[in-house]
């Protein structure tokens, strides 16, 4: 990209998150769809420009990771917000961002006991408990799931999310071409994959960019309804973390 490109592209960038930016941080925050944002913005912008402000959010958020969940996830995130008073006069003022979104079901667990384990394990890894759910000794995915977010808080309770591969939503993926026959294969087992799922939550899978083979979702309501929907149509394969407790439980398809 030559510097005049360069420039207007990150012209275009500012000028997008000036006029919505915020909108669609809130929306993405009370759990609207990628395409119900679009929809709902005063400003036309474009979709993928909308999609790249949900994304990073997303992560800034902590909503969605990268790596797999870890200590980090206690450390308090601070950034700088620009205030602007009655006399147009702008400031800049730090803030601590709030990690509860995306539709809590639990304020949390107390983190007393976890900061003071933060600061002895600082840059560990996590000793995981692990174990496998079993439907007949554990109850229903649901119910269970739900118990551990209630127990160890829901902010810091996630779920591996192996989509990268089979959701082919020609707008969530990367700009690499891929071989049609693949990517036939993909689309036909993202199909059979969201046929088990409504409308609201195809939308959202899809309005995500999966831009790696598993991301790692933070275990709110509306993941652990997709979740379990999946698990039930033999659709879901993978693990959850609940990281005040140290616990993993590994899921295996139906």
């Amino acid at each position: 990209m030559d510097e005049t490109n360069y420039f207007q592209s990150a012209l275009s960038n500012f000028v997008t998150e000036a006029a919505c930016g915020g909108a669609v941080r809130h929306l993405t925050d009370i759990g609207y769809t990628l395409e119900q944002i679009v929809e709902r913005l005063d400003y036309p912008a474009p979709r993928a420009k909308v999609q790249r402000i949900m994304m990073e959010y997303l992560y800034e958020s902590r909503v969605l990771l990268k790596e797999e969940p870890s200590w980090k996830l206690l450390a308090a995130q601070e950034q700088f917000a620009q205030e602007q008073d009655a006399y147009g006069r702008r400031s800049f003022r730090k803030i601590v961002i709030d990690p509860k979104s995306q539709n809590n079901m639990t304020d949390g667990a107390d983190l007393t006991i976890m900061s003071q384990r933060e600061k002895a394990a600082k840059n560990q890894e996590i000793l995981w408990r692990e174990s496998v759910y079993d439907p007949k000794r554990d109850g229903k995915l649901t119910e269970l799931l739900h118990r551990k977010c209630e127990k160890y808080g829901e902010i810091y309770s996630y779920i591996s999310c192996p989509f990268g591969k089979t959701i082919n939503d020609q707008y969530s993926q990367s700009q690499e071409k891929i071989g049609q026959s693949r990517a036939d294969g993909a689309q036909t087992a993202a199909v059979e994959m969201m046929r088990c799922l409504n409308s609201r939550q195809r939308g959202y899978l899809q309005g995500i960019r999966w831009e790696q083979p598993v991301l790692y979702h933070r275990l709110n309501r509306r993941m652990l309804e997709i979740i379990s929907k999946l698990y039930e149509a033999g659709a879901y394969g993978g693990a959850c973390f609940f990281v005040t407790g140290q616990e993993k439980i590994m899921i295996s398809p139906k």
